[in-house]
């Protein structure tokens, strides 16, 4: 068995839905200034990316909005909330693992996020008694898929790398998490874009089936992820 010592999660597009919500802010943004960009774009250009790369892309393809870049996660805010308004972003077995977990681990989340959103999700999702701390982008860097986000979690909690598990929902996170030298679960959500999963040790469509002993237990995952394709 796996000695584990400690739970990190992502936020986006692992605790929240927000990631999609986030290629549909961008994409409309940018059509508000003429610029026409189809979904598949949109996707490749956000989704599971951090905000230093989408600001870079967007200054390097857009120069006529290298202006905005430094501020643009102010403009693109609104499009988000008009979004995230309709919708309930939660996604619920993420949420119910971290609450499991926290009752005999201590966890955190390493987020991508502006520290601001972090902290604002964490009081919605009401996981302030379950968290020792939450990291945004501003707290490390570089941002993922360099590991400095999970290695400076790791050192905060003081636990070896090697003995943290982390969710992640995208490619740059399980990149991340396994050049941090950590256990990496990988949810994979049914109608979500596909990422690179063959970088991480489990893969899951939904975190609420996750147990200890599938750290170790290869057989016990098997037979699992069999059952649920089978439905």
């Amino acid at each position: 068995m796996m000695d584990v010592k400690a739970f990190l999660f992502d936020l986006d597009g692992t605790l929240i839905d927000s990631e999609i919500v986030w290629v549909y802010a961008v994409r409309d943004y940018l059509k508000d200034r003429g610029i026409g960009i189809d979904d598949s774009s949109a996707i490749e250009l956000v989704y599971g990316n951090p905000w230093d790369y989408i600001y870079e892309e967007i200054a390097k393809r857009y120069p006529s909005l290298s202006g905005e870049v430094p501020a643009l996660i102010e403009k693109v805010h609104p499009y988000f909330d008009k979004y995230a308004s309709q919708v309930d972003l939660v996604i619920p077995g993420s949420v119910e693992i971290l609450k499991r977990l926290s009752e005999h681990y201590p966890c955190a989340i390493v987020s991508g996020s502006y520290k601001n959103d972090v902290i604002d999700t964490v009081r919605k999702l009401g996981l302030e008694k379950h968290l020792v701390f939450a990291l945004g982008k501003e707290d490390y860097t570089p941002g993922k898929p360099h590991p400095a986000g999970y290695l400076k979690a790791a050192k905060i909690l003081e636990v070896e790398p090697e003995k943290c598990v982390a969710f992640e929902d995208s490619t740059v996170g399980f990149k991340a998490v396994k050049s941090a030298g950590m256990f990496c679960v990988a949810l994979a959500r049914p109608g979500r874009p596909i990422q690179d999963t063959s970088f991480a040790d489990l893969v899951l469509p939904d975190l609420s089936l996750f147990s200890i002993s599938m750290l170790t237990n290869k057989s016990e995952y098997n037979s699992l992820i069999k059952e649920v394709y089978k439905k």
